[in-house]
């Protein structure tokens, strides 16, 4: 499936930019999770530099083939980076990552450039760090020596703001004094991080959630039969990113996968609390990427308890899962699904944050047990 397909109103918006002529400084493309942003701002950089010079991308010319393997000269990209003692002021960062950071960096770059669903997370990367933007300040005013168009991507573009916000201070600098014959294009799923001097500056575009049945032919394309493509569509909710995920760890239930998180969660025993406290704050300092991963399914979950408390259609065929949701919401009558769903939220940014993680999931705990009684928690994340 082609990228025009799966957002095909930003798509035309995007082809209409192109055609104008009038192709802006800046861009901040933002919207839930797996909607598809990170692919269209490597195919509108595409488009851009396109060598056959139409309202269309051709996929086949040089540029359009570099581009597509993110190794274009004209295309810098910029993603979280972990914090490292060996990095200089104006020096490369990427040169600075351990041997095997280094390593993991390469290979993610290879994935996404075959599955644009793919995230690069390098292992204890918590923000966009100010070495990145001192290199691209640095590099972004030369003059290039490829033809076409400089484009500048900021992946997790609201990881800007983290620490003392010194890396989004530097960037309102270039945004303010744009580089000639240059786009700089902010992707984020939490635009309400970034600061306002920020946003303000670039023209914003929103994406909508990829629906049910595009997800599904994603799948199906890709060799997923028709009930599974259908069950990991649904769960996923139109992340695409996360129906991926579900299915490169090959879980054949992600809606009892996810129902089985809950469980633990909601559980009153103490022997239960105990042994949940300590398996998620122990996932979350080895292996940071399952414990978000965890934390998706949760709320994927709450996210169909919540559609089934409103009477909203599930498109779930098994009579069971919808009997499972009906009981949830029949024991829980006043719970506040949506005050759940942000707690989760809330304990995924816990990370970035660096904060002590068996108290952050005692006070999950307490906090969703107020929620399912309707009430407020008097302490939130």
């Amino acid at each position: 499936m082609i990228a025009s397909n799966v957002q095909p109103k930003v798509w035309s918006r995007l082809r209409k930019i192109k055609s104008s002529d009038k192709i802006g400084t800046a861009y901040l493309f933002s919207g839930s999770s797996g909607s598809g942003k990170e692919w269209l701002a490597v195919e509108f950089s595409k488009l851009i530099n396109c060598e056959t010079n139409n309202n269309d991308l051709c996929s086949s010319c040089s540029s359009c083939v570099k581009l597509s393997k993110l190794q274009h000269e004209n295309l810098h990209c910029i993603f979280p980076m972990p914090a490292s003692s060996k990095s200089k002021i104006g020096a490369d960062p990427i040169k600075a990552l351990s041997s095997d950071d280094f390593d993991f960096y390469i290979s993610s770059l290879e994935q996404k450039s075959k599955n644009p669903f793919h995230k690069v997370q390098i292992p204890n990367a918590r923000r966009i760090t100010i070495d990145s933007i001192r290199f691209l300040r640095k590099s972004i005013y030369l003059k290039s020596q490829a033809p076409g168009r400089k484009i500048v991507i900021i992946f997790e573009a609201h990881l800007l703001s983290e620490g003392a916000g010194e890396s989004a201070n530097a960037l309102l600098k270039i945004l303010e004094e744009p580089p000639n014959n240059t786009s700089i294009i902010l992707v984020t799923d939490k635009k309400s991080k970034l600061p306002l001097t920020i946003s303000s500056r670039c023209q914003n575009i929103v994406f909508p959630n990829i629906s049910l049945e595009t997800a599904r032919e994603i799948l199906e394309s890709e060799g997923v039969n028709n009930s599974k493509s259908m069950q990991l569509a649904i769960f996923a909710n139109g992340n695409m990113s996360l129906a991926k995920e579900l299915l490169s760890k090959e879980i054949d239930e992600p809606i009892l996968e996810g129902q089985k998180i809950i469980n633990e969660m909601i559980t009153l025993d103490k022997l239960a609390w105990n042994n949940t406290i300590n398996n998620f704050s122990m996932l979350a300092f080895r292996n940071p990427k399952d414990f978000i991963f965890k934390i998706n399914l949760a709320q994927m979950w709450i996210n169909l308890a919540f559609k089934s408390k409103n009477a909203e259609t599930l498109n779930v065929d098994d009579l069971i899962l919808i009997d499972t949701f009906k009981k949830f919401n029949d024991k829980h009558p006043k719970a506040n699904l949506y005050g759940i769903n942000q707690l989760l939220e809330e304990l995924i940014q816990a990370l970035s944050r660096n904060l002590y993680m068996p108290l952050v999931m005692i006070n999950l705990l307490i906090s969703i047990q107020t929620f399912l009684k309707g009430k407020e928690p008097e302490v939130i994340i």
